[in-house]
């Protein structure tokens, strides 16, 4: 598809924005840095508040905690697909491609369409759907970071 441009992906927020790390490189080391010093000082902290609590209850819960991060890719995200055709062309490729990921349409309605994962998985995210929006020459489309990395890589095919 050499008329069509696809932008990066980036992460929606739904509440004021703060500055961040310019590089994704910058932000994993800073993650990687961050757990490797603060999960050791928890677990000291949790066992010299309490001396006498099994490792095992001061261990798991802090590691689990410092997994949290990992559900960072089911943030909501978005990206768009610039063409130089009218954009409601390419939702044929765009039901084909959701289709190969495991979603069905949801509902098709003036300037949106709205997919669904087919099968149902828990936890069932809020805001699992994947929601496009078609201007002119241009689609918006939000969802889960994942599944819009694995879009990309689909229509970019």
């Amino acid at each position: 598809m050499k008329s069509v441009t696809f932008s990066e992906i980036e992460r929606v927020r739904k509440g004021p924005h703060r500055p961040s790390l310019t590089s994704p490189a910058q932000r994993l080391a800073l993650l990687l840095l961050c757990l490797v010093l603060g999960l050791p000082a928890l677990v000291l902290a949790f066992h010299l508040i309490d001396p006498t609590a099994p490792l095992g209850y001061i261990v798991v819960p802090v590691l689990l905690g410092g997994l949290l991060p990992t559900v960072a890719r089911t943030l909501p995200g978005r990206f768009e697909v610039t063409t130089r055709f009218s954009a409601c062309h390419l939702v044929g490729t765009l039901d084909e491609a959701m289709e190969r990921l495991g979603y069905t349409l949801k509902e098709r309605g003036p300037g949106t369409v709205r997919y669904r994962m087919r099968a149902a998985r828990w936890p069932k995210w809020q805001g699992a759907d994947i929601t496009v929006t078609v201007r002119d020459h241009m689609l918006e489309v939000t969802g889960p970071m994942r599944t819009l990395r694995a879009l990309r890589g689909q229509l970019s095919c």
